[in-house]
């Protein structure tokens, strides 16, 4: 598929952060009593279930059975990766005497792709809360719930610091002072100044530096760190702008249904290189590029109603010595308020009684324009460049456009492939509504797919294109009745335990059969 090189998200350094020693005992022998499963599990069978059919988990040195393993969520949605983990023992409370956490105590985990051309996830979070259930005999069973972060050193440090230049410059500085990697689509920007940091945290400084970030009206940024422990700068207009070529995705991935095989033996299946594509297809399923199923969440009335459309920002200017009041609009791509929905207020008059020489009605034309929200910023310094208080407000105001319509994926297993920030194309088909269907009969919907069934299967064209993994979080269930939000098949009643959920954005939709 082919890929414009300004959405590729590159890594210009990795990471150097030294990770706690994660390690089980006799792998290949499966004599050592640190094996959760004992001698009934081959070492060879062990070595391979280890983070790919469950995640590898280990505190103070006690390493978790699958069958001990509850619930399990790797939550990428904000700056920070958060770690939900329940684990309930039965046979022992050996944990709670031995391995308990303590004050700054770190949950070790590691999974991988049977594909071993994908990088694994090894990762330690820090231990923020604990709270145990109360067990039986001896306190014994009982569930566990761990919350905990990333595990970044320093990052909580408070410190009084400054940087020259611009934050493209300055966020690299930083990342290599924390060890971190760092991973972008952009090459610059135009924001150079002197950076200070009086007495906040690492973790601040970076939410700020990257909050008024700036290279040119056609730019907004956001900033997070991933799994990987890369610290990523995105231009997401660059992830916004233009369609692609969906058809070409969906040559990619034919041939591939094998690609992540269960069986052990299988994994030659598994090493097959395949495109970033997911789908409801049919043909999909039992890969981790399968769509279970997807959800539509809408928080545009929210979001504008507690931010307007624009905002009107007003602030003093030391260096002009002026008072600026400035709109900051939302960006759109050239020619969308023509061909696709904007959610900038309602997308076709309600009601024709009253027309104008265009044929528009108030409702449509002129009611969302003065839903806007006053925004007084203060006094911008001297120091700061010439479009800091401006672009604080253009990158918040544009990164919330993201959050009014979007939607959530899940897709089968693990999917490695698929990287926060990128742009990803999903393929959804109706196959079992008779509307749609009878649409593509009249010769309405000319996208119509081969497909067996009662009715010709239709893509779905209003959710079908590309999007911006603006989050993801990866689960394994063990408990399917009580934690789990896991959909039944029909092979085993329920999907594979793990399984991941990408949050996709677009900020402007195709218009109904269009």
């Amino acid at each position: 598929m082919a890929q414009d090189e300004k959405t590729i998200i590159r890594s210009l350094f990795d990471p150097k952060i030294k990770l706690d020693l994660l390690q089980v005992e006799d792998i290949f022998t499966a004599t050592s009593e640190k094996v959760p499963n004992g001698p009934t599990t081959t070492g060879q069978q062990y070595q391979h279930e280890l983070g790919t059919d469950y995640p590898f988990i280990s505190i103070n040195d006690y390493t978790f059975s699958s069958g001990e393993i509850l619930l399990f969520k790797i939550d990428a949605t904000g700056f920070l990766p958060q770690l939900t983990f329940i684990f309930s023992l039965h046979k022992t409370d050996a944990f709670r005497s031995q391995s308990y956490p303590k004050d700054g105590d770190i949950v070790s985990v590691f999974l991988r792709a049977k594909n071993d051309s994908f990088k694994p996830i090894r990762n330690d979070y820090i231990i923020k809360n604990v709270d145990s259930g109360r067990g039986g005999v001896e306190n014994s069973g009982g569930d566990t719930v761990i919350s905990a972060e990333l595990f970044v050193p320093h990052i909580k440090d408070e410190l009084i610091v400054s940087h020259k230049g611009e934050t493209f410059q300055v966020l690299q500085q930083i990342a290599k002072k924390l060890e971190l990697g760092f991973a972008s689509n952009e090459t610059s920007t135009n924001d150079s100044q002197t950076w200070i940091n009086a007495g906040g945290t690492w973790e601040n400084y970076i939410k700020h530096v990257a909050s008024a970030s700036w290279k040119d009206e056609k730019s907004f940024y956001k900033c997070y760190i991933d799994v990987y422990y890369h610290l990523n700068f995105i231009n997401v207009n660059n992830q916004l702008e233009g369609d692609g070529q969906l058809a070409a995705g969906l040559l990619d991935v034919i041939g591939v249904k094998d690609f992540y095989a269960n069986e052990v033996n299988d994994t030659k299946l598994a090493q097959q290189s395949v495109g970033k594509f997911i789908s409801n297809m049919d043909n999909f399923k039992g890969t981790n590029m399968f769509v279970q199923q997807y959800q539509t969440r809408n928080e545009s009335t929210r979001i504008h109603e507690a931010h307007g459309y624009k905002y009107n920002v007003q602030f003093f200017d030391q260096k002009s010595l002026k008072y600026w009041n400035l709109f900051v609009d939302p960006i759109t791509s050239e020619g969308a308020e023509k061909k696709k929905i904007i959610l900038k207020g309602r997308t076709f008059p309600k009601s024709t009684d009253q027309t104008d020489a265009n044929g528009q009605s108030p409702s449509q034309q002129d009611y969302w324009k003065t839903q806007n929200k006053f925004v007084w910023k203060g006094i911008q310094t001297k120091n700061v460049h010439d479009k800091y208080t401006y672009a604080i407000s253009h990158n918040e105001r544009n990164l919330l456009e993201l959050k009014k319509l979007y939607i959530e994926a899940d897709v089968q297993r693990w999917n490695p492939n698929i990287y926060m920030g990128e742009k990803v194309p999903i393929l959804l088909i109706s196959q079992a509504d008779v509307t749609k269907s009878s649409a593509d009969a009249q010769g309405l919907d000319k996208k119509a797919v081969n497909h067996s069934g009662n009715f010709p299967a239709v893509i779905d064209q209003f959710y079908s294109g590309y999007y911006m993994i603006n989050g993801m979080s990866i689960t394994y269930n063990q408990d399917h009745t009580q934690y789990s939000t896991a959909h039944p098949d029909e092979n085993n009643g329920y999907e594979p335990a793990f399984f991941q959920t990408f949050t996709m954005t677009r900020r402007e939709w195709p218009t109904p059969l269009g």
